[in-house]
């Protein structure tokens, strides 16, 4: 039980630390993906971002490299509370379900994923609503979707609750928690399974070479599967809110998902995909290679390895 409880704080620790590495590195990404949600919501017309690419050097051009960091605090906070729960409960589960040891059952990873996935979002969802309200706000010539006032995270922390209380940090939590569920359940399952191949096969070695292969393949997986409820929940916590905390845009998960497609069509649901895949690829590949490397160097100080 002892040598359970240590491995569960070793995923934890690694799978917290190595997320927040890694987003610090691609939030730039992070912050066009964002507004690229958010422009042209229910039908407005203006246009600020063209693409990715072009949506980094703008920001940076015209609101410097504070811009481009936009909600950085409350996303290193997210990641590291968010993946210290999804690698912590995951890699627990797979124990319990008896798949370890470099053993792969897609079915059990699926599962312990959707598990990690749900946890991970109803535990971290407010730092997401604190990033993506802080992410959105910009110049008022780069400004699309509706605008918050925050003047940091402390000052974003202080008006949620002053203005709508507790739920406010849990606004759009109905479609948060499945796109956690989507992206960890794909991400992860796919991982250990690209991850599995690759080394039964024995096409790569054991190393970052090998890490950073799967992890683009999850990547790219975990996107597919939970764009729309990505999108879905950034608008639904991005809104405005009348006094009292009655939304003014959205009621539901459903009626977003209404919304968006009548004014914008199906691929409206998928507006900043190709930016999300661009954070998510990098920052996944980081945050693998990372963990992995840090659950090395845990093992060799042990003298496991």
């Amino acid at each position: 039980m002892a040598r359970l409880c240590e491995t569960v704080m070793e995923n934890f620790l690694c799978g917290g630390v190595s997320a927040a590495c890694a987003i610090c590195i691609v939030n730039p990404v992070d912050v066009v993906k964002s507004r690229l949600q958010m422009q042209g919501e229910l039908g407005s017309t203006k246009r600020a971002y063209n693409n990715v690419l072009s949506g980094i050097l703008h920001v940076g051009r015209t609101e410097g490299i504070q811009g481009l960091y936009r909600g950085l605090g409350p996303a290193i906070w997210f990641q590291m509370v968010g993946n210290s729960v999804r690698f912590g409960v995951y890699h627990v589960g797979k124990k319990w379900a008896g798949v370890d040891k470099g053993k792969n059952n897609s079915r059990i990873n699926f599962l312990c994923g959707i598990a990690s996935g749900a946890t991970a979002g109803l535990i971290a969802c407010p730092f997401f609503v604190l990033k993506t309200q802080m992410q959105v706000q910009s110049s008022a010539s780069n400004a699309v979707g509706h605008q918050h006032s925050h003047n940091g995270m402390i000052d974003a922390v202080r008006n949620i609750a002053r203005e709508e209380g507790i739920r406010g940090f849990f606004r759009g939590l109905d479609a948060f928690v499945p796109r956690c569920v989507a992206l960890v359940a794909f991400q992860m399952a796919s991982y250990d399974l690209a991850k599995s191949q690759i080394l039964d096969r024995k096409l790569m070695s054991d190393g970052p070479k090998a890490h950073m292969t799967a992890s683009a393949f999850a990547a790219g997986c975990a996107c597919v599967a939970m764009q729309p409820f990505d999108l879905i929940g950034a608008r639904m916590m991005n809104q405005p809110f009348a006094h009292g905390g009655q939304p003014r845009l959205y009621s539901s998960p459903v009626d977003c998902f209404l919304k968006t497609v009548r004014n914008e069509g199906i691929f409206g649901l998928y507006k900043g995909g190709i930016a999300n895949y661009m954070r998510m690829g990098p920052q996944y590949i980081l945050t693998f290679m990372f963990f992995e490397q840090f659950v090395k160097a845990i093992k060799n100080f042990r003298g496991e390895i």
